[in-house]
């Protein structure tokens, strides 16, 4: 199934952008590019029956897959080797006992992630994969039928086979829950990118949250997608183990009374005795990621969705939906589908974050921090700088400030080294600058205050 997914105020100089907001223009990927390498078969002795070989050669590509259609299950025939195995001296990375090991396996982290693929000029495809754990890691044969776009495409009965990692399970009975362990972007082996979110487990371990959305992984136990009730910010994915329902009873059928507290492991985790009742009502997931990595996710209604009877994800449709401070991105691959709109279905989503149309420079001295008041032929120069920030999109709302992109400004506008007869300091020379402050800039008043010395 799809992939789930959910500073001070400074006084300053005031600067306003002029003309409508934009949105930042990306460079379209050129889904065909490849490099080609060339190796040669390795070379057999000529004899009475032995014909000549030829020349074995090999080209890579990238590939093309939604976030939750690039997994795949081994079908146990085949071996994992070093390189695509035509290719001479190719060695054994998995052998077929192994293969065969792996295609039983119901663990999470034996599914393999699809991540490249190569082709000879024999016709042959090879995909290269990685499992979940990291723990095997080659190129697999698949067949004679391209892939690069959807893994469905690959020969059946060959190396591999595409896969879900997830399947969609009901929410508990109580959503209002707290949570006794760490949050994760994905559940733990559901995705090759799931890690623990950026905020610290201290921030958020006491705080009432509600769940959003439920799943199940390859071996039966239930994750929670929850967010917290009061932080917007903070959302991710919890083992329902790792949750106690809050002002209610627990619900005894989605999580195991005796150590609730306990993630999941591979040898001491029992499989979770939860029905899999699909509910009735028709949702679908927005995934929404900026450069890549995990924004939110919103469950929303296929009705929500629905343009003149039929749902549809477009910019218009899905507009509502999308995090603040953010806009889907202007690329061919801003919105991702893992297929027909269906419920349960999932769409990632790429974003571009909102560059801010106003800005305010505050200027401090690095060693007192004390804010510093330029003078008037100062104040015009800054007025520049701050323009040039805004007119090359520098200072995007709730994003982190580019220090070495300001930095260069400054340095066009001579602005590196300032008088300190321009400043409101006493002594004679001047202040240089030593740094920019990169804390995530307030959409409800852009600011950006460099520091002097």
């Amino acid at each position: 199934m799809q992939s789930f997914l959910k500073k001070t105020v400074y006084a300053g100089l005031t600067l306003f952008a002029l003309g409508s907001l934009a949105a930042v223009n990306t460079t379209t990927a050129n889904a065909k590019k490849h490099v080609t390498t060339k190796r040669v078969a390795k070379k057999v002795k000529k004899g009475k029956h032995t014909k000549k070989q030829t020349k074995v050669t090999v080209t890579y590509y990238k590939v093309h897959f939604a976030e939750n259609a690039a997994y795949a299950k081994s079908n146990g025939v085949v071996s994992i080797m070093n390189k695509p195995g035509k290719l001479g001296n190719a060695k054994v990375v998995a052998n077929k006992t192994t293969m065969r090991r792996l295609a039983k396996s119901k663990l999470p982290e034996n599914v393999f992630h699809v991540y490249g693929m190569a082709k000879t000029n024999t016709g042959l495809y090879y995909a290269h994969v990685v499992t979940l754990g990291g723990k095997y890691r080659g190129w697999i044969y698949v067949g004679k039928n391209d892939f690069q776009y959807n893994l469905d495409n690959i020969t059946k009965n060959t190396g591999i086979s595409a896969t879900k990692t997830l399947r969609y399970g009901a929410n508990p009975s109580n959503v209002n829950v707290k949570i006794l362990d760490k949050l994760w972007t994905y559940p733990k082996f559901s995705r090759y990118n799931a890690r623990v979110v950026s905020h610290k487990k201290a921030s958020y371990i006491n705080d009432d949250f509600v769940v959003e959305s439920a799943v199940y992984n390859t071996r039966g136990w239930l994750y929670y997608y929850v967010q917290d009730a009061k932080k917007k910010s903070v959302n991710g994915w919890i083992y329902s183990g790792c949750t106690t329902a809050r002002n209610a009873k627990k619900d005894t059928k989605k999580t195991s009374k005796k150590n609730p507290a306990k993630t999941p492991t591979d040898n001491k985790q029992t499989q979770s005795n939860t029905t899999t009742t699909t509910p009735t009502s028709s949702t679908y997931n927005l995934v929404f990621k900026y450069n890549g990595n995990f924004v939110s996710t919103k469950i929303v209604n296929l009705s929500d969705l629905s343009v003149n009877g039929t749902p549809v994800v477009t910019p218009d449709s899905i507009s509502k939906f999308i995090p603040s401070n953010y806009q889907i991105t202007t690329d061919a691959n801003a919105i991702n589908t893992d297929g027909p709109m269906v419920n349960g279905g999932t769409a990632i989503i790429n974003l571009n974050a909102v560059p801010a149309t106003r800005l305010t420079i505050a200027i401090k001295q690095k060693d007192t921090g004390a804010l510093l008041t330029p003078s008037s032929d100062l104040v015009t120069t800054l007025n520049e700088a701050g323009q040039d920030l805004l007119n090359q999109k520098l200072v995007l709302n709730g994003q982190s400030i580019n220090a070495d992109a300001v930095k260069s400004i400054l340095t066009n506008r001579n602005l590196l080294s300032i008088d300190q007869s321009k400043l409101s300091t006493s002594g004679a020379g001047s202040l240089q600058f030593v740094g920019v402050d990169t804390t995530a800039v307030d959409a409800s008043n852009p600011t950006v205050t460099l520091y002097y010395k």
